[in-house]
């Protein structure tokens, strides 16, 4: 996956998350809505501005 795919792929995710978290809301699922926006805290929120993306060990170079 090149850093191009995986930042497409946070991007998507996030979409994907901003509108599960509007569902809860309308839905008054007040405790499956903070869950989530912890879980995605940092991915909303990132330190420094930006989400650092790591290659995993193992895993061939495009």
């Amino acid at each position: 996956m090149t850093s191009e795919q995986a930042a497409q792929l946070i991007d998507d995710t996030l979409d994907l998350v901003h509108q599960r978290l509007l569902d809860l809301e309308s839905n008054q699922q007040s405790a499956a809505h903070q869950a989530l926006a912890e879980e995605f805290r940092e991915w909303r929120h990132p330190s420094g501005g930006h989400i650092d993306l790591m290659v995993c060990p193992g895993f061939p170079q495009p």
